[in-house]
């Protein structure tokens, strides 16, 4: 199943404008992706209600929600979560790592519209499982996913894609708040609960920031030097700090420089310019 996965994603990516800089060069956003699929039992999922909030779905939750606005019927012992990482191309990081305080527009392009190709994988994978009869659903698309802003420590979301990339073994979490794969942090990725028991990959990981220089061996740290708003400190990443700087200085520079009608919402310096941009650090050393 994994490699049909890639071969839609890779599909995708080969006809699909949504994976080009068309306002700029035409090159191509996404470099091959990486896929795996963790069981939607997990425990790791029924955790994650504690360490983000009880407000977050289980892939349960994610089917049962989707069956109400479906003819299909969930069926009990058949959970699954397929997950994918869209790395970044190389053209794409060496821009934004030649930046300092403000991302590059190429960086600015990619993010965008290359957030765009994100949802046609998942509305893509959806409607293949569908077609099979199956129940599917990408949680950060369904109409239950919602952004929640007001909490102490920065806002968080009801569903997350890099918590679910964990619980499937394609990596672990930085100092940065960012997920370091075997590709690196510069990277995009996505997630789909299929109704289907599914051949599941094993994590190679016990600490979830095993991939993270700086957490792993207190060595590094770049992230930090790289941050303009001094947002990421030993302590972690502030994320109110971090917005903060985004809406202070991105909002002007997304509309007037790159053209994009948006909401400062990424920067991407700090997984620029550093040791675990297009890579993993630490593949030797499973910690």
């Amino acid at each position: 199943m994994i490699k049909k996965i890639q071969e839609i994603i890779e599909s995708l990516q080969e006809t699909s404008e949504l994976n080009r800089l068309v306002d700029l060069d035409g090159r191509k956003i996404y470099d091959e992706p990486l896929v795996s699929i963790a069981s939607g039992y997990d425990p790791l999922f029924q955790d994650y209600k504690n360490i983000i909030g009880d407000f977050h779905l289980t892939p349960e939750e994610v089917i049962r929600n989707t069956e109400k606005r479906s003819n299909l019927k969930y069926l009990e012992g058949e959970l699954s979560v397929i997950c994918w990482v869209l790395p970044f191309a190389k053209h794409i990081i060496a821009a934004n790592a030649k930046k300092d305080v403000l991302p590059s527009i190429k960086w600015g392009h990619a993010y965008i519209n290359g957030e765009k190709f994100n949802n046609l994988v998942r509305s893509t994978l959806e409607k293949y499982f569908a077609k099979k009869g199956i129940l599917a659903s990408a949680p950060v698309i369904a109409a239950e996913w919602r952004r929640i802003t007001d909490l102490p420590g920065g806002h968080t979301s009801t569903w997350s894609e890099r918590h679910a990339l964990f619980a499937a073994g394609l990596g672990t979490f930085s100092i940065n708040d960012g997920f370091i794969t075997e590709k690196g942090i510069a990277m995009r990725c996505g997630s789909v609960v299929v109704n289907k028991k599914l051949p599941i990959e094993e994590r190679k990981h016990k600490n979830y920031m095993g991939n993270c220089l700086f957490a792993s061996k207190g060595i590094c740290g770049m992230c930090m030097e790289r941050c303009p708003a001094y947002a990421i400190t030993a302590k972690g990443h502030d994320k109110v700090k971090c917005k903060a700087y985004r809406d202070r200085l991105l909002g002007d520079f997304l509309h007037d420089t790159c053209g994009l009608d948006i909401l400062p919402n990424y920067c991407g310096l700090c997984q620029t310019g550093v040791p675990c941009e297009s890579t993993n650090p630490m593949k030797n050393d499973r910690t």
